[in-house]
């Protein structure tokens, strides 16, 4: 699996700045300790979906979910795939002692495995599409609690429905937080004949303001 350096630029908030050889070299070493200490975990199901103006449910679940974003994002969709997937506690604690012992590797190393569940995402995104291709239909991008509209407060009732914690030990805090913190949860869309997908997510999301927003309204992905 590739896991771009130019991703981890990116989070890191480069913005084509010129990058030292220290820099680069220190990029290099957390993307291998990322590979070499992520343990992935991934689940996921493919549900109906019953849509009424901007409510969705996911019939067998307790998701109820009012969206408008989400809502526009599945319009054209007639079933769905709920997904979740987890680096592991490993990465996580790795982070959390270079933060302690050297502040800049520890930053470093968390850009790089966020960058890394977004690879992993990215690539189980590509099998479910290839999966699916084969009964006639496309998908949709990806779209997580936290984009748009859609509430954070709804990441246990997916764990729930996927059996998280028992299947890829993912579980939620009290106030909504993944952990592992190196997670995703996300729904993609399936519907009969073709999409097009922008390939830029971020242009999607209606927050203007985020620092890791990639290329278009101003901003460039660092290379």
């Amino acid at each position: 699996m590739e896991i771009p350096p130019g991703e981890v630029l990116r989070y890191l908030g480069y913005r084509n700045q010129r990058i030292s050889p220290d820099m680069t070299s220190l990029i290099e070493e957390c993307l291998t300790e990322t590979k070499t200490l992520m343990r992935t975990g991934i689940v996921y199901r493919i549900y109906p979906l019953e849509k009424q103006e901007d409510q969705i449910r996911l019939p067998g679940t307790t998701l109820l979910l009012q969206s408008k974003d989400l809502s526009k994002h599945l319009q054209h969709a007639g079933r769905c795939v709920l997904l979740a997937a987890t680096l592991g506690l490993t990465l996580d604690q790795r982070i959390a002692a270079y933060s302690r012992l050297d502040l800049t590797r520890a930053i470093v190393m968390d850009a790089s495995a966020t960058a890394a569940i977004e690879a992993v995402c990215d690539q189980l995104e590509q099998e479910i599409k290839t999966k699916v291709a084969k009964e006639g239909y496309s998908i949709t991008s990806r779209y997580s609690p936290g984009y748009g509209d859609l509430s954070i407060e709804h990441q246990k009732a997916i764990l729930e429905a996927l059996q998280a914690y028992t299947r890829i030990g993912l579980t939620v805090t009290e106030d909504h937080i993944l952990l592992p913190r190196k997670s995703v949860t996300a729904f993609i869309g399936l519907q009969k004949g073709e999409i097009t997908v922008d390939p830029n997510q971020c242009r999607r999301c209606p927050d203007k303001t985020c620092q890791y927003r990639k290329g278009g309204d101003g901003d460039e992905t660092p290379t």
